[in-house]
């Protein structure tokens, strides 16, 4: 998962970059709205997860960088709930979401080193969609009553 905005004095050091690197860093960030320092920031730290764990990658969501299967659009939290439905039969879910047992277990090691963050994220994503709902549901409640 993408760091956490941390409260925490931040070190400088000096990077030197060939100058073609330096241009597309720069459009990059441009291109998102965030400073060069940021976006440099995220590629190492997602330098650093893809070493760790190679079989999950980051992708843009809703504002957010989330783990997800590698060459899938599936979310590494969504492996992870349905792991929790199934008793953690990392086989089964395998088979329900046509993905290799090798992913799922990626899923897993990923999960445990990141626990803390992905349930964080999993509880603020849960209260959104019950935010959602319930806005939807009295939408539907004054259609319904007039």
């Amino acid at each position: 998962m993408a760091a956490p905005k941390r409260q925490t004095t931040r070190e400088i050091i000096s990077l030197r970059l060939d100058p073609d690197t330096l241009v597309r860093v720069s459009a990059q960030a441009t291109a998102q709205r965030i400073s060069r320092t940021a976006l440099v920031e995220r590629y190492i730290l997602e330098g650093m997860e893809h070493d760790a764990h190679p079989l999950i990658q980051f992708r843009e969501r809703s504002g957010r960088r989330v783990a997800v299967v590698a060459g899938h659009r599936l979310e590494v939290r969504h492996v992870i709930n349905l792991l929790h439905g199934c008793a953690g039969d990392q086989e089964q879910v395998a088979r329900q979401l046509n993905l290799s047992t090798p992913l799922v277990e990626a899923c897993v090691s990923f999960y445990v080193t990141h626990r803390d963050e992905m349930d964080a994220y999993a509880a603020h994503v849960d209260a959104e969609n019950e935010a959602l709902f319930r806005a939807d549901l009295a939408a539907s409640t004054v259609f319904t009553t007039r």
